[in-house]
């Protein structure tokens, strides 16, 4: 294929609507009868490799691929000489944001067009996103007439940009590939044994990610440093920083970085490279037996007001917590330190903490919104995540210390067959239920204080406040069940308990999360069940942190409760709308009551394994009737 075929070729990829021979002759300076000539070979070649040219009367030309796959290796074969090129659109969008990002100087549209393969009109279309993804790090495109374009912002905020785009939040380490393109891989591996012998030497220790973090940073400042890029001092309060410990290892570091490299670091970049060390959850050593009296009273009393609202709205029985408070503690300095300074972290396992832990992660949202208000920062999702790490572990700390159910047995019917029942019931749930006793129905008022769970052999009053179960005095295999179901908080009682079939909304017409959420709160409000104010409550949850959870599914909910009830309501819309990072087609709301005395988890476990089922989900989403989805729920194991 000659090169004014492969110009044609050009016009052609990632254009949607039809051009003419007119157009095209303008474009590539030829006739329109050689367009035409042109496009008759060209499409002889397309025909070979899964694609042709297809002609509208009236309207024009336009590339018709046939089979991606084919048409694909194509293309790739033509850019082999070039080296690797991205052929698709999104791949094109990375692999700009990353060229611009490493590249100080201009870049000429000419010279983007050439490499990637594509018409200038297509750049021109991939060139808006880019701009888009730079602008979530207030970094433009600077345009210069006869030079082209280049990235400009604060230095701070470029290599922040560097850091998030090159090396993506849900890799736990840097890739060879992202690393390369930085610096060459023996660099990489010298700054990173710098590094850890400057730690070791200062008895320090970082987790795998802080240490891979802290690298790839220095990386980044030696790659801008070869372009003549440095942090400016006036970008950094370094006159607190000067007298610490961190600042004498960053310097020592650095000087022997400078030799092994051949690089000289300016003052600003030793203060850098000390804010990312005081930005890391850093311990000594001999650090494990320090008591909370040696941390800083502001940090303290925001640990213990995050946890004390955490447990006020969730109920989880941590406020006692000694481990959950110093490591709340310990966390807060560096976290504050980051956000005052401008400063990412990037949380790998995000998403897997939405997923599998969404009581701990709602905990960090709760926890997160305190902060915010002590500290006056803003935090974001990467940092509400690894504050729901602790909030998870002192769950399940919990679950080690939680006690049996305190059990009273209602029997009318003597002593003998009281104390069969006693004995039948210890022997089946032992490690379950703590027996208080037996009693009368006269009697109940005396212990109703102090009993958890009520097992009776005749009927009980309907006001009654505590949980029962009516058995019969011999204890058959289906009075076995009713109990182990009411101490397992099994799926069918949590739907029964939960949704009201009336809440479950089909086939609804909506095209954006805040129409769903409005939609909802006039219903709840209409009826009576919640404040006028829930859609805004709900509507705020969502700025602290996205619902959606992957898999087409949502759980919003107000920010602090409406209502002294605890309840769901479905939503199930015609099509998937944008929520967040995700699609979304199954919306459920949760509302948890002021009061919040129930056992949560189970329910949060019942909503959070929607997120997990494909085959479930797609159940709920092609539901005919209320009653059909209600079902389906209770089916869930």
């Amino acid at each position: 294929m000659n090169k004014r075929i492969q110009q044609l070729l050009k016009q052609f990829i990632g254009r949607e609507d039809p051009v003419t021979s007119d157009q095209l002759a303008t474009i590539l300076q030829v006739s329109s009868r050689t367009v035409r000539n042109d496009i008759k070979i060209l499409e002889n070649v397309l025909q070979k490799n899964g694609a042709h040219i297809l002609a509208e009367r009236g309207q024009g030309y336009q590339l018709q691929i046939k089979d991606n796959s084919l048409f694909k290796s194509y293309i790739e074969s033509l850019l082999f000489e070039k080296g690797r090129v991205p052929v698709e659109p999104e791949d094109r969008i990375k692999f700009l944001v990353e060229k611009f990002l490493l590249q100080s100087d201009y870049i000429k549209i000419e010279d983007l067009v050439e490499e990637l393969f594509v018409s200038r009109s297509t750049l021109q279309k991939d060139l808006k996103d880019v701009k888009v993804i730079l602008d979530k790090y207030k970094l433009t495109l600077e345009k210069r007439p006869n030079y082209g374009l280049k990235v400009s912002g604060d230095e701070k905020k470029i290599r922040y940009a560097i850091s998030e785009e090159l090396f993506k939040r849900d890799q736990m380490m840097p890739t060879d590939q992202s690393s390369k393109m930085l610096l060459p891989k023996e660099q990489m591996d010298r700054i990173q044994q710098i590094v850890l012998k400057h730690l070791r030497k200062n008895q320090l220790n970082l987790s795998d990610i802080a240490l891979s973090n802290l690298v790839v940073h220095i990386a980044i400042a030696c790659r801008r440093i070869e372009q003549n890029q440095y942090i400016t001092s006036q970008s950094i309060n370094y006159q607190d920083i000067l007298n610490t410990k961190e600042h004498k290892i960053a310097a020592e570091l650095l000087n022997e970085a400078e030799q092994a490299l051949q690089i000289t670091f300016p003052d600003a970049e030793i203060h850098y490279v000390t804010l990312h060390l005081l930005g890391t959850k850093i311990f000594l050593t001999d650090q494990k037996n320090s008591s909370l009296h040696d941390f800083e009273d502001p940090m303290l009393e925001t640990a213990r007001s995050l946890i004390n609202k955490v447990d006020e709205q969730l109920g989880l029985g941590i406020k006692e917590d000694k481990e959950l408070l110093a490591g709340i503690v310990v966390h807060l300095k560096p976290a504050i330190h980051r956000y005052r300074n401008g400063m990412n972290i990037r949380n790998p396992v995000l998403e897997a903490i939405k997923e599998n832990y969404p009581v701990a992660f709602e905990a960090g949202v709760i926890a997160g919104k305190v902060i915010e208000q002590k500290q006056n920062i803003k935090i974001d999702e990467n940092e509400i995540g690894y504050i729901a790490l602790h909030f998870g572990a002192a769950i399940e700390r919990t679950k080690l210390e939680k006690k049996p159910k305190r059990c009273l047995i209602v029997c009318t019917t003597g002593v003998g067959s009281s104390q069969l029942l006693l004995y039948k019931l210890r022997t089946k749930f032992a490690n379950k239920i703590s027996i208080l006793g037996t009693t009368e129905l006269h009697n109940l008022e005396q212990y109703e204080s102090n009993v958890d769970l009520i097992i009776s052999t005749v009927p009980l009053p309907d006001d009654l406040d505590i949980p029962y179960v009516i058995v019969s005095t011999i204890l058959g295999e289906q009075d076995i069940n009713l109990i182990e179901k009411q101490l397992d908080n099994r799926c069918e009682d949590i739907v029964d308990k939960y949704l009201n079939p009336a809440h479950i909304f089909l086939n609804q017409n909506f095209h954006s999360s805040e129409e769903v959420i409005r939609f909802v709160g006039r219903k709840l409000t209409e009826e009576g069940l919640v404040n006028d104010t829930f859609s805004e409550s709900v509507l705020e949850r969502e700025k602290a942190a996205s619902t959606s959870y992957g898999n087409l599914v949502a759980i919003p909910h107000p920010l602090v409760p409406q209502s002294n009830r605890t309840f769901w309501v479905f939503c199930v819309l015609q099509n998937p709308i944008q929520w967040g990072e995700n699609l979304v087609q199954l919306v459920c709301f949760l509302h948890v009551s002021e009061e919040n005395k129930e056992e949560l988890k189970p329910m949060y476990q019942h909503l959070i394994s929607l997120v997990d089922n494909k085959d479930i989900v797609q159940k709920i989403i092609y539901s005919k009737s209320p009653e059909e989805l209600y079902q389906i729920l209770k089916a869930i194991s």
